[in-house]
């Protein structure tokens, strides 16, 4: 628990490190405990957000004693004497062998229930496939406005912004492009393990390459939306690429030099014309899959 400390004219935040002991008010007899309870007397370790300035009380009672107080009814807790400052050296550590043990492991301390109860949410990604030109980007865009707005916790990823900086010296070779979407799911596996959703909007045109994403994030996290729209219509809405592929100056053109794998089993199939909606479908099977919002 954190409690509000008052020393002197100073109020700030502190808490408890650790019970060095209890003495029985009769005897004067030191005894190990886990919590006081009303009336009863020991000695702690606390800490303070803020540096509070103190004289030990055997010189200055004035300045060497303090009042705990509850955050939520602001009910006097306990009253307390300063006995003298600890050396970093004897502060006791926060971190129990569990925790230790985990930390070693590269696990975090904080559970995926506590994230769920925290966010509201269920760490997963929308992955979004479809032609250059399909209408993806909007989509996502228009979907990670929605859904914070209704308050969940969204990450976005789009090709351009990761091949800019994470994926900068990667080409749009089939080997590159697979090793781009591998660090994209392994950052959005990252994500999602600490209970935030990620949005994701790539071509990624080759079927295998799709269920190796879905491995890496997990079956269960992995949500595909298929934006599905034929080639004239990519063509119509982003003339530019498919124009220099016609001409030799753009290679490995998904649906012109690649072959783009169709989606068997998508989560959605959605249309670009739809995209008015589109995002409000999503929201909903989100809902309906326990995603967003989830009660914990």
């Amino acid at each position: 628990t954190q409690f509000l400390i008052k020393h002197n004219s100073l109020t700030t935040k502190a808490r408890i490190d650790a019970i060095r002991y209890q003495v029985d008010v009769n005897t004067l007899e030191k005894s190990q405990i886990d919590a006081f309870s009303l009336n009863e007397m020991g000695r702690v370790v606390i800490t303070t957000v803020k540096p509070i300035y103190f004289d030990p009380y055997a010189r200055n009672h004035h300045t060497g004693s303090f009042v705990l107080i509850d955050p939520v009814t602001h009910n006097t807790c306990a009253v307390g004497m300063i006995i003298d400052k600890l050396d970093p050296i004897d502060l006791p550590s926060r971190i129990t062998d569990m925790d230790q043990a985990q930390i070693e492991r590269g696990q975090g301390l904080v559970s995926r229930e506590a994230y769920q109860k925290r966010y509201n949410q269920k760490g997963a990604t929308i992955w979004i496939t479809g032609l250059l030109g399909s209408g993806k980007n909007v989509l996502a865009f228009l979907l990670e406005k929605q859904l914070f707005e209704q308050g969940a916790t969204v990450v976005l990823f789009e090709g351009s912004t990761i091949r800019s900086g994470l994926s900068r010296e990667l080409d749009h070779s089939p080997p590159d492009r697979a090793e781009h979407l591998r660090r994209v799911a392994h950052v959005c596996r990252l994500l999602n393990d600490q209970g935030i959703i990620t949005i994701c909007s790539f071509i990624s045109p080759d079927d295998s390459i799709r269920r190796q994403v879905g491995e890496i994030i997990g079956p269960g996290r992995f949500h595909l939306v298929y934006m599905d729209a034929d080639l004239e219509t990519c063509r119509k809405t982003k003339p530019d690429p498919y124009e220099r592929a016609e001409k030799g100056l753009a290679y490995s053109v998904p649906g012109m030099h690649n072959d783009y794998d169709i989606p068997k089993n998508p989560v959605l199939k959605l249309k670009p014309e739809e995209n008015g909606n589109n995002p409000e479908r999503i929201i909903a099977y989100l809902e309906e899959v326990g995603v967003f919002p989830v009660s914990v």
